[in-house]
């Protein structure tokens, strides 16, 4: 089942989208190009997607996406964009009433499968991997991850406060080690076209969840 927020409905119906990194919101032509170049993502990979694909895929002449965003980079940044406040505006709400490790583990569970027939695996994957040979776009991406970095530092400070582990456990770096591991099984699961060994951890994560319940007793028990 895709979970589709009121407020991708609201953009897909020529609304406006607030953009998480604070660039200027998508709205009218802008979030039509940006539309367009997330389906050419999916479709045709970053290497695939030329100004020529995208204004095919949008019915759009080509030069409207150098008027409106300067660049393909600056573009392809920008769809990134719609994925990640699209992605941020549905899950961002459970994630925070989220009340133990088994509630966590079973929203990363679903995060990743709706990721997954949405096509945002794909669409992290080829920016990341074009990425790779662009600082520009390599400090675009990062921009875009750092807020979900942001949230599972959050979260990690409210349940480890008063655990054992809250002087073990660094925040910041145990949430940018979460966020490296979920990027990066994305990443391999895209390269090898099989994601099934990517659920299976996943699946694994969310058995082995309630135990962590005997390390954080305090925050296992407001969450009940």
């Amino acid at each position: 089942m895709i979970l589709v927020s009121d407020s991708e409905r609201t953009d897909k119906a020529g609304g406006s989208v607030d953009q998480i990194s604070g660039d200027p919101p998508l709205s009218g032509t802008r979030l039509k190009i940006a539309e367009a170049a997330l389906e050419t993502l999916k479709t045709r990979g970053f290497a695939g997607a030329s100004a020529r694909e995208i204004a095919s895929a949008g019915n759009f002449n080509q030069a409207l996406i150098f008027y409106h965003f300067g660049s393909i980079e600056k573009l392809m940044l920008a769809a990134l964009e719609l994925v990640s406040t699209r992605r941020m505006q549905a899950y961002g709400p459970p994630f925070e009433q989220a009340g133990t490790v088994a509630e966590l583990a079973a929203l990363a569970r679903q995060i990743y499968a709706e990721d997954l027939e949405n096509g945002y695996v794909t669409v992290l994957g080829e920016m990341i991997a074009g990425a790779v040979s662009s600082p520009e776009l390599a400090a675009g991406v990062l921009v875009r991850i750092q807020p979900w970095i942001d949230m599972v530092e959050r979260k990690l400070r409210e349940m480890l406060t008063g655990s054992l582990l809250q002087s073990m456990l660094p925040a910041h770096e145990v949430a940018f080690a979460i966020i490296a591991l979920y990027v990066g099984v994305d990443m391999l699961s895209h390269l090898a076209g099989d994601h099934s060994q990517a659920e299976a951890l996943l699946d694994l994560v969310g058995r082995y969840a309630p135990l962590a319940a005997a390390l954080l007793p305090a925050r296992e028990e407001a969450g009940r």
